[in-house]
């Protein structure tokens, strides 16, 4: 738990080990809910980690052992959050109203944007990125012309 990439990178460190796929997702939902609880707004788990009186080793016996005796309240607090989730896209696309929102011209909806194209891969179709990206432009330097 806890890795981080980017400009400060940490690697990740053992919270335990041997667990089933039982086990092992509530004491996720334990580990996420009581860093959303203690952290700061916007902390990265590494840096939370860190700083957290006792580190690993309190967390671990907070959310493995139980030792505060929050466990139940920190999947209570996950349970309520995932039951409360909605999926904005999914609504969108099913509300013709707010579908009508994302067309290409407001002014002609059935008409598609022509310098955008499609092709297919993976069983999906994903924007063309050859003609997004434009024509390449050679570029002239003293010793002749470099593309």
């Amino acid at each position: 738990m806890g890795g981080n990439g980017g400009a400060t990178p940490r690697h990740a460190d053992l919270l335990a080990q041997d667990l089933s796929d039982a086990e092992l997702v509530p004491l996720i939902d334990r580990f996420l809910m009581f860093c959303i609880r203690t952290a700061d707004r916007l902390e990265r788990t590494s840096t939370w980690l860190d700083r957290i009186e006792g580190g690993l080793d309190h967390v671990r016996n907070v959310v493995v052992h139980d030792s505060l005796g929050l466990c139940d309240e920190l999947e209570r607090l996950l349970a309520d959050h995932v039951r409360g989730y909605r999926d904005e896209w999914a609504e969108t696309i099913n509300d013709p109203e707010r579908l009508r929102r994302f067309v290409t011209f407001v002014n002609a909806p059935g008409t598609p944007d022509p310098s955008v194209r499609f092709v297919p891969e993976r069983d999906q179709i994903k924007p063309d990125l050859d003609i997004l990206a434009g024509p390449v432009l050679a570029i002239r330097t003293h010793e002749g012309t470099a593309s």
